[in-house]
């Protein structure tokens, strides 16, 4: 499949909450139209988040939000990924691949030292993509404080 992979630009605002509210849906999260336009427009006011999207031909088939971030722990910029969701009709044809690819390529670029990310453990086919890819496993607990 041939991708085209870039930043979002304002005009592609729709689109990118479309992508995110329905992977949103699909994990059963809350879809808040509001609240995915709000972190789409701080992630395109923010030179440190990435707000990608994949095209086939004409058609949105990904979505990808990352941020960057300071890890001591790694000693560097560390691109934290929030979100990275190819719509069903593309699964399986390369498209996260693709995205990964991509974001690897210019997160050297910038001298990013690591990608990481967090699976939900009901999603095996992102394990075994992950896996295949050199992802790791990072033997931690995710917590949230909602302030």
């Amino acid at each position: 499949m041939d991708l085209l992979i870039r930043r979002a630009m304002e005009s592609d605002r729709e689109l990118a909450a479309q992508l995110l509210i329905a992977q949103l849906m699909e994990h059963h999260l809350p879809a808040d139209s509001q609240r995915v336009a709000r972190g789409i427009e701080l992630a395109m006011g923010n030179d440190a988040a990435w707000l990608l999207l994949a095209f086939s031909g004409t058609d949105a088939v990904g979505v990808f939000l990352a941020n960057e971030i300071v890890s001591v722990e790694q000693a560097g910029i560390v691109l934290w990924v929030e979100e990275l969701y190819v719509v069903p009709s593309a699964r399986r044809r390369g498209v996260a691949r693709g995205i990964l690819n991509f974001v690897a390529e210019q997160a050297r670029r910038k001298g990013i030292v690591s990608v990481e990310l967090e699976v939900v453990p009901t999603q095996q086919a992102a394990f075994g993509l992950y896996r295949t890819m050199g992802f790791v496993d990072v033997e931690r607990k995710r917590m949230k404080w909602v302030l």
